[in-house]
C-alpha cells in the first residue's frame, strides 16, 4: 500500500509509487514569435485591422474571378449618355458616365492593382533599406557618413514632387514602372531605422565573438544582426504599404500615375472628377471608401505589430 504523507493545503495526499507515472507540471516554453502572436491577438484594433486588410486582399484576388463582368470586356451600351446611373440591383456600386462601366468591377480590379503596387514597392524598399542601413550601421566611419548623407539629401527633397517628375519622364502610365519608382524612394526611412539598430547591436558580445571566430562581415550582418532588427523592419514596412497606396492614388489622381487602361483606386477617382458636379457621387465614393478601409486596416495592424514586437512589453 502507498503510505500517507503530510497533508498539503489541508488535504491528505498519497505518496505515489516510484514506478508510477510522472505527474510533474511541464511548462511550455514560448518562442519570440509565439509571444508576439499572443500579444498581437490580444490587441483588438490590430485584429480588426487584420480582418479589414486581408478582407480587401481576398476581394482583390478573388473578386475579379467571380464578377459578372471583366474589366477589359465590360458591355458597352448602344446609346451613350453623359450621366452615370446610380446603384441598383444589377450594378450595386452604380455605373460610370459615358460608357456606363460597372463601378463595382472598376473598384475590385482597382483594389488588386493598388495592393500590388503597395506591397511590391514596400518590399523593395525594405530590402534596399535593410542592406544600406545594415552596411552603414555595422561598418561606421566613412561608409556610414557617405551613405547617410545620401539618405539625408534625398529626404530633404519633396519626394512627391520628385516622384511626379520621375513618373512623367520614366514611364508614366505603366503600373510596373510606377511600382519601381515608389520602391526606389521607399527605402530611405527604413535605412535610417536599420542603421540606428545596427549601431546598438554591433557592440554586443556575440558580435565580438563572431569576429574573433573569423566569421565574415557579410555573414555577421545578414545572419546575426539583421534577424535581431526584424521587428522594426516589419512594422515600418507594414505602415509603408499604406503610404505607397496613398501616394499612388495621389499621383494617379493628378494624371501622372498609372494609365486608365489599368485600374487603380487612384485613377478611378481621377476619372470621376468631371462627373461629381453632375451628381455621380457613387463613382468617387466607393473607390474612396476602399482606400480608407485599406489604409485604416494597415495602420491598425502596424500599431498592433509595434506593441507585439516590443521586447519590453509584458505577455
Amino acid at each position: 500500500m502507498a503510505s500517507l504523507v503530510p497533508p498539503i493545503n489541508g488535504a491528505m495526499t498519497e505518496d505515489l509509487d516510484p514506478g508510477g507515472p510522472d505527474y510533474d507540471v511541464q511548462l511550455e516554453s514560448l518562442g519570440q514569435w509565439q509571444i508576439a502572436w499572443r500579444r498581437f491577438r490580444r490587441h483588438r484594433m490590430a485584429m480588426i485591422g487584420s480582418a479589414l486588410f486581408f478582407g480587401m486582399v481576398i476581394v482583390g484576388v478573388v473578386g475579379p474571378l467571380i464578377l459578372k463582368y471583366n474589366y477589359y470586356n465590360i458591355p458597352v451600351p448602344d446609346v451613350h449618355v453623359n450621366a452615370g446611373r446610380p446603384p441598383s440591383l444589377s450594378h450595386p456600386f452604380g455605373e460610370t458616365g459615358r460608357l456606363q462601366w460597372d463601378v463595382l468591377t472598376l473598384v475590385v480590379n482597382g483594389i488588386r492593382y493598388s495592393l500590388l503596387i503597395g506591397l511590391i514597392a514596400s518590399a523593395m524598399g525594405a530590402v534596399i533599406g535593410t542592406i544600406v542601413g545594415g552596411v552603414a550601421g555595422y561598418f561606421g566611419g566613412w561608409t556610414d557618413t557617405i551613405l547617410m548623407r545620401i539618405v539625408d539629401a534625398l529626404l530633404a527633397l519633396p519626394l512627391l514632387f520628385v516622384i511626379l517628375v520621375f513618373t512623367k519622364f520614366l514611364g508614366s502610365g505603366n503600373w510596373i514602372s510606377v511600382t519601381i519608382i515608389f520602391g526606389l524612394f521607399e527605402w530611405l526611412g527604413i535605412a535610417r531605422l536599420v542603421r540606428a539598430v545596427m549601431l546598438s547591436l554591433r557592440e554586443e558580445e556575440y558580435v565580438d565573438a563572431a569576429r574573433a571566430a573569423g566569421i565574415s562581415d557579410r555573414r555577421i550582418i545578414f545572419r546575426h544582426l539583421v534577424p535581431n532588427a526584424l521587428s522594426p523592419i516589419i512594422v515600418s514596412t507594414t505602415l509603408g504599404v499604406a503610404g505607397v497606396i496613398i501616394g499612388e492614388a495621389f499621383i494617379s489622381f493628378l494624371g501622372f500615375g498609372v494609365g486608365f487602361d489599368t485600374p487603380t483606386l487612384g485613377n478611378i477617382l481621377a476619372g470621376s472628377l468631371g462627373f461629381i458636379s453632375q451628381g455621380n457621387w457613387w463613382w468617387a465614393f466607393f473607390p474612396g471608401m476602399a482606400i480608407v478601409v485599406i489604409v485604416l486596416g494597415i495602420n491598425f495592424m502596424g500599431d498592433g505589430l509595434r506593441d507585439a514586437l516590443d521586447p519590453r512589453a509584458k505577455i
